[in-house]
């Protein structure tokens, strides 16, 4: 069976999926990127602050304070 992927926006994200594709033998013709600017990772996302968060304003036993405590780790 074909599988034909299609990724926007080659930012960081983006471009960790198209590379996860190919290491995974997805064949390059099958994958198509989209970037909306002239070169792929010409700027960070405004959606992300690049703030490493240290969890502790969340309650202890939140999913959130977990994944901050394993992220930080």
């Amino acid at each position: 069976m074909k599988k034909n992927y299609l990724i926007v926006g080659g930012g960081v994200i983006g471009l960790s999926i198209a590379r996860s594709l190919l290491r995974a033998s997805v064949a390059a013709s099958n994958i198509t990127l989209l970037e909306k600017e002239e070169f792929v990772g010409a700027h960070t996302s405004g959606r992300n602050s690049g703030v490493l968060h240290a969890g502790f304003y969340y309650a202890s036993d939140s999913q959130k304070a977990k994944f901050c405590r394993l992220g930080n780790q």
